[in-house]
């Protein structure tokens, strides 16, 4: 094996690039021969895509996934395990393959029609059953949706449907209680503003405007003679500070 590599390295490079294109043509369709030895194509018509995919109902998408890549390199049509069919049967056979992967993964719609029609397409059961599956799912969560909006919303109707009192008789006296409450309260708010004559507010509105600018005067006044109280007594204990320092100074001469 080392003198083979050594002799492989002594070749010209664009021999050595021919030889290890050959290599990996020959890796390439031995894989592909096993591949499709493994998954071989359903010979039977109209096969499900699980039948393709070789796969359990239920498979996970990364098994799904996984097993696409082994049906694309056991069956594409450039593949070399592919040559001894007809080019138009590799062709089918791979546009099968990539149908039936985008059914598995849910990218193909249940209702999305091929070229050819329902009563053609190879698969139309498994669809059948994908949006039955589908509708039922849809069906759950509208009717589990109208029963959550129904209780949040005291008993009646939701979704444009009919309302319809659905409570408890035991607690309609409880609603009628808290609309009395809430009425009173409205009116007791609403009453003094009613009542109460334009000018007699406005005559309020002036009283408290002057009794509020008499309080901010008063506090002034009082805030001022602190003020001037405080800086006499500064002034006053710097007076007696340089007076002490005077008299200290005379006691020492």
């Amino acid at each position: 094996m080392h003198t083979l590599s050594i002799r492989l390295q002594q070749l010209p490079h664009h021999l050595l690039i021919q030889v290890q294109a050959h290599v990996r043509l020959a890796s390439t369709g031995a894989s592909g021969s096993q591949a499709q030895g493994q998954f071989a194509f359903p010979a039977h018509r109209n096969p499900t895509p699980h039948q393709i995919f070789h796969l359990p109902i239920g498979a996970s998408q990364a098994d799904i996934k996984a097993r696409y890549y082994d049906l694309v390199r056991a069956h594409h049509p450039d593949s070399p395990s592919c040559r001894h069919l007809e080019p138009s049967e590799r062709h089918a056979r791979f546009q099968s393959i990539r149908t039936a992967y985008d059914v598995l993964t849910g990218k193909q719609a249940a209702s999305r029609r091929s070229h050819n029609d329902w009563s053609s397409y190879p698969y139309e059961e498994h669809l059948d059953i994908m949006r039955r599956h589908q509708w039922a799912r849809t069906a759950e969560r509208e009717r589990r949706a109208r029963e959550g909006f129904g209780r949040a919303h005291h008993g009646y109707g939701a979704m444009g449907n009919e309302q319809v009192w659905t409570a408890n008789p035991d607690d309609r006296w409880k609603d009628r209680v808290i609309i009395t409450v809430g009425v009173i309260s409205l009116l007791v708010g609403l009453t003094p503003a009613v009542l109460i004559k334009p000018h007699v507010l406005t005559e309020q509105r002036h009283l408290q405007a002057s009794a509020n600018l008499a309080e901010v005067r008063r506090e002034a006044r009082e805030y001022g003679l602190e003020r001037r109280q405080a800086i006499r007594r500064r002034v006053q204990e710097h007076q007696m500070a340089v007076r002490e320092e005077q008299l200290a100074a005379r006691e020492k001469t």
